[in-house]
């Protein structure tokens, strides 16, 4: 028997590399000859910068650099990227995310991606030519403003001054003066992994979806819509409508504009990057998995692409999960089967333990394998 294991974290529980390894003991304690394959993924979010560096192994460098916190009046942000040739991989949580925000200070009205364009320009000024950067975990809402603006463009009203980027100026802009920015950037690719496809602006944009997670009230939420409606009206007019234009809370939409970054989904490029197809052609299963399956999970998620891409070659798929949201059809999904791992009436506090997550992910890839002798 051969399992290829492709899971992603369960978020704040375990990462993708702990669920893949006690996957795999369970799988051996049934299967003691099987081959297994574990390949560490991620689809955008916060820890895809990690999973590239397992992919690439010993090439990988890991270089490290202070940036601007998400909010500037906390301390600087220790920053990390990974370097491969001139490719350099980020996350943009790992310099501007939610987490690195105190639950008291949140404030998505003056958070700022300034941050991770210092990241993505100490990468650029040491040679980088190609940025691949992770879009999930942001504490901001600022249509890319901050990345820009650290760039080298500056974002000014209609009184000729200089904007502060971050989400309550967007309504502000006039006018974009990118005469600053060095031909180093203009020559930069840029490549943004995402794990949604929601637009820029509307009930299913950045501020409507994302931003009360980021602590923003119903009034603000309004505001940043209106906000970034004003910006999209500053960018040619069919980018604020494409899928995922709305990542990290419009990110998308500013550096497609004035970047001509391009958006693809993160799965999609962890999965070619790790070889995954051929991977899986002689596979009996695979099993995938996120913390918390739900109708997002099919719209860009890690085990959506892994469904895809195993449907494809005729090989089953079972998903793992925290817990199953409310009213979510899993048998429609694809899966050959999908399982909460929680056991019932658990306390939520118990269950996000790692060492907690970890025996319950056990417990349930044994079930699996037994049902599979």
């Amino acid at each position: 028997m051969k399992v290829v294991i492709a899971i992603d974290k369960f978020k704040g529980s375990a990462t993708s590399e702990q669920l893949a390894q006690v996957i795999g003991d369970e799988i051996h304690s049934v299967y003691p000859d099987a081959q297994v394959v574990a390949v560490p993924i991620a689809d955008g979010g916060d820890g895809t910068m990690e999973c590239v560096k397992s992919i690439i192994g010993a090439k990988a460098n890991t270089c490290k650099v202070s940036v601007t916190a998400p909010l500037r009046q906390l301390p600087q942000v220790k920053a990390q990227y990974v370097i491969d040739g001139d490719t350099a991989y980020m996350d943009l949580a790992t310099a501007s995310g939610l987490a690195l925000v105190p639950y008291g200070c949140r404030d998505v009205m003056k958070a700022s991606t300034f941050g991770t364009g210092e990241m993505i320009a100490h990468a650029v000024n040491h040679g980088a030519r190609h940025i691949v950067l992770g879009l999930g975990g942001s504490a901001t809402c600022d249509g890319g403003m901050g990345i820009l603006e650290a760039l080298g463009f500056k974002f000014v009203d209609k009184n000729g001054n200089v904007l502060s980027p971050c989400g309550e100026n967007l309504a502000k802009i006039e006018s974009v003066d990118s005469s600053n920015v060095g031909s180093k950037v203009l020559n930069t690719r840029f490549t943004l992994l995402s794990d949604v496809d929601n637009p820029l602006y509307g009930e299913k944009g950045a501020a409507y979806i994302f931003a009360p997670q980021k602590g923003a009230s119903q009034q603000q939420v309004a505001l940043l819509d209106d906000g970034l409606r004003h910006f999209a009206t500053l960018l040619p007019h069919h980018i604020a409508h494409l899928p995922g234009a709305g990542a990290a809370g419009g990110v998308t939409a500013g550096m497609m504009a004035m970047l001509n970054a391009t958006i693809k989904p993160g799965i999609d490029v962890l999965l070619e990057m790790a070889h995954f197809d051929d991977l899986i052609a002689d596979a009996d299963l695979v099993i995938t998995g996120e913390g918390r399956i739900d109708a997002q999970t099919l719209h860009g998620k890690a085990p959506a692409g892994v469904l895809k891409a195993a449907k494809k070659k005729g090989v089953p798929v079972v998903a793992l999960c925290g817990c199953i949201a409310p009213g979510t059809n899993t048998t429609e999904m694809g899966f050959e089967k999908v399982l909460a791992v929680t056991p019932v009436g658990m306390p939520l506090e118990q269950a996000l333990d790692t060492m907690t997550t970890l025996g319950n992910v056990a417990a349930a890839t044994r079930e699996i394998m037994a049902k599979s002798c």
